[in-house]
């Protein structure tokens, strides 16, 4: 298992400081994030809603803020500086494709899901397919779960890696250390902790890219020695964010293959529209996270190329970002450490949670109420949530120590995921004629279609997605034939051009 070194000194900007310094500075932050949840713990348990939605609390700004420390996380921030160090800055678009696509769904479908008051994507599709006891509840919920504890796995990846960096810890040892702290503060205190630790890590991580990208101009020298050294090199398109017509391709490829799955919605994101206080703020609130967190996205694909120019070509990758923190001072350093803390955990809790809720609700609550017939009370509906959130953080710890490459597995998920959701959750709101039969049927050919694709080593190179959808459209069209039509109730239980989602004209006093 390896040993803890609080005895062993580091090098931090060319000052001697000891390991128990460091110790003792992530400690402080780490407390204070458990300390939120021990606080928050009574008003957060008063009911399944405050511990699951933090319904209808927070502003459009809180919203917003929070909504950036999820999205960012360490793949933004360590996964685009490790990306652009050797791609060059035209790497933005692969992160960014999948905020842009946010923005239809939250002008098409966010204020609906509010009003519809759910607590997970998997209830949406239940609402309008409501056969065969729930059944859709445990193939919707199955996928988005997976998805979610791959999501975990690389939160835990990156704490891990931060602390073998810094103290010298074993992997096992930092993602079990990093899964006991955000268990412990998430589970307490539900999602009115996860939205109060965000925000406050939102500050930290906000500043964090752009203290570190002064950190890096000012050790060169300005950005002129950067530009210099591509020019020199015969690269100057590293710098770009345009490279020709590479970063058209770049967008279309990542908008389809990862993006499409946003237009389903993110559980984690559902649950920030619920915790708002009214649809405005809601919307308001995503829509400016969304323009706020792109242009953020860009400042580590910054720091990415410059420091190439400081530390040479020959840096792991995954690396960049904590050599580079190694290098700042100690106040300078520890405000890095903050704000890398800050990212992975924002990210790690919001994840987690949904993750948790997901497992809850679709698989453990659908069985007991389908199967079972019991009737769940709210502090058994809060206890289940714990349950969920302790599977979810199980699965996670696997995930994180099985796969390496992590990240590229999660992309072939959202990929199968996308090809068996997006066409069934589109009738859901929009036909009148799918049934249950034909959505689970299209569910299976779609996801079934893209992960047979994906085995075989997707043959031409063509992406799973692009012979899943066709796979789940026809699977729908087909399976529909075997089912009875939908009931008044169930079609209107969520289609799009019904009078109760339609806005109510303001009554003039």
């Amino acid at each position: 298992m390896g040993t803890f070194p609080l005895l062993c000194i580091y090098t931090i900007g060319g000052i001697k400081l000891s390991s128990a310094f460091v110790v003792s500075a992530m400690a402080v932050y780490m407390a204070a994030m458990v300390a939120i949840g021990l606080v928050l713990r009574r008003q957060a348990t008063r009911s399944i809603d405050d511990f699951g939605l933090a319904a209808n609390r927070f502003g459009s700004a809180v919203i917003a803020a929070v909504s950036i420390g999820a999205w960012v996380g360490s793949a933004g921030l360590i996964g685009l500086c490790a990306s652009s160090y050797t791609g060059g800055v035209v790497s933005w678009w692969s992160y960014a494709s999948l905020y842009l696509v946010t923005l239809p769904w939250i002008f098409f479908f966010v204020s609906r899901l509010r009003s519809l008051k759910l607590f997970t994507i998997a209830e949406f599709y239940q609402k309008r397919f409501p056969g065969h006891n729930g059944a859709i509840q445990y193939l919707v919920g199955g996928g988005f779960a997976l998805k979610y504890c791959m999501m975990m796995g690389l939160q835990f990846n990156a704490l891990a890696f931060l602390f073998t960096t810094v103290l010298g810890w074993t992997h096992v040892q930092g993602v079990l250390v990093s899964a006991a702290i955000i268990l412990f503060y998430t589970g307490i205190s539900g999602f009115l902790s996860v939205m109060v630790t965000n925000f406050i890590q939102s500050v930290f991580q906000t500043l964090c890219p752009f203290l570190m990208l002064g950190f890096v101009l000012h050790s060169l020298g300005g950005w002129q020695p950067v530009v210099q050294f591509y020019t020199s090199a015969g690269q100057p398109q590293m710098l770009s964010l345009f490279q020709g017509f590479g970063w058209v391709k770049e967008l279309i490829y990542y908008c389809i293959t990862m993006g499409l799955l946003v237009i389903v919605g993110n559980q984690d994101d559902l649950q920030r529209v619920a915790s708002a206080k009214n649809d405005a703020a809601a919307k308001k609130g995503l829509y400016l996270g969304t323009f706020l967190v792109l242009p953020i996205l860009l400042v580590p694909c910054y720091i990415g190329v410059a420091a190439r120019v400081m530390l040479g070509p020959d840096i792991e990758p995954n690396m960049v970002f904590y050599t580079l923190m190694m290098k700042a001072g100690p106040v300078m350093g520890v405000l890095l450490l903050y704000g890398v803390l800050s990212t992975i955990m924002s990210c790690a809790s919001s994840t987690l949670f949904a993750g948790g809720m997901i497992i809850s609700k679709n698989v453990i609550q659908t069985y007991l109420i389908s199967r079972k017939n019991c009737v769940v009370t709210d502090k058994q509906d809060i206890l289940l949530s714990r349950v969920g959130i302790l599977l979810c953080t199980i699965f996670s710890i696997g995930l994180s120590l099985w796969f390496q490459g992590i990240m590229e597995l999660m992309d072939v998920v959202m990929s199968i995921c996308a090809a068996a959701l997006v066409i069934p959750y589109l009738f859901a709101w929009f036909s009148k004629r799918m049934n249950t039969e034909g959505a689970i049927a299209g569910i299976l050919a779609g996801g079934g279609t893209a992960l047979v694709w994906t085995i075989l080593g997707r043959p031409w190179g063509l992406d799973a997605i692009w012979v899943g959808l066709p796979a789940c459209l026809a699977g729908c069209l087909i399976g529909k034939c075997f089912g009875r039509a939908p009931t008044e109730e169930e079609i209107q239980a969520t289609y799009y051009f019904q009078e109760k989602f339609r806005r109510k004209p303001a009554v003039k006093k």
